[in-house]
């Protein structure tokens, strides 16, 4: 049985990546300008470097020959224009650690596609990439999709992102979440639905520039060279355990 410390270091390691950088151009490139809003619709003080392409959630399923095969299955896809996602229970209670207190535990493996629309500012040291992030729908709450709080920047480690203007870069990681669930017979509810989770990518530097005055800007969506919201549906399983 799991505990909520072992929860809380699982959800805050760092990002597992396996990054392909690809230097290909592409024609569409957005504005670096009107193309980097802040949470509440207005624009950044500086330049965006990047937008998200999509956030592929999938799965691996081996198959018994000889040699064994592995086949990537791509079961939802997010994207800025299409951000639900919808992910299947893979059976009745599949996610709960504890039945006493219906605490779940959920990791899915997902392929994160983002594309450079500015140049490189000069003196950027690296680039970090935030996950499990929450955001209220009212007001300008920010939080982890598990109990806790989310890492600061300094304990996340940071990534080279070297493609450029209409390049694009693809790195793999899991995405986490971890709660309490309620028994609503006879299926699990989650309390996902819906939600608004995010990915980020942050310039190191840029990141610490803007949090100072003049800017002071507070909230890691506005300091994100680009982010991609996405809203979870749960499709729950009535299959027995």
């Amino acid at each position: 049985m799991k505990n909520y410390t072992t929860l809380k270091l699982l959800a805050l390691s760092s990002v597992f990546v396996t990054a392909m950088a690809f230097s290909c151009q592409d024609h569409h490139i957005p504005d670096p300008v009107t193309n980097c809003k802040r949470a509440d619709g207005t624009s950044r003080a500086v330049n965006c470097e990047f937008e998200f392409v999509k956030a592929e959630f999938y799965r691996v399923d081996e198959y018994p020959y000889n040699p064994p095969r592995l086949d990537t299955v791509v079961y939802a896809t997010a994207t800025p224009t299409s951000p639900n996602v919808s992910i299947k229970e893979p059976r009745y209670a599949a996610w709960i650690i504890s039945s006493s207190s219906l605490l779940y535990y959920i990791q899915l493996p997902v392929r994160v596609t983002i594309k450079r629309i500015a140049p490189k500012p000069s003196g950027t040291t690296g680039y970090l990439l935030r996950k499990d992030f929450n955001a209220s729908t009212n007001n300008n709450d920010e939080f982890p999709t598990y109990y806790g709080s989310l890492p600061p920047d300094s304990s996340l480690t940071p990534v080279q992102i070297d493609v450029p203007v209409g390049g694009i870069f693809t790195y793999n990681t899991v995405y986490i979440w971890s709660g309490g669930a309620s028994d609503d017979y006879p299926y699990i509810n989650y309390h996902l639905n819906g939600a608004n989770n995010y990915f980020l990518v942050q310039n190191v530097e840029t990141s610490k520039l803007l949090r100072q005055a003049p800017y002071s800007y507070t909230l890691y969506r506005d300091i994100a060279e680009a982010k991609l919201l996405f809203h979870p549906y749960i499709i729950p399983s009535s299959d027995p355990f």
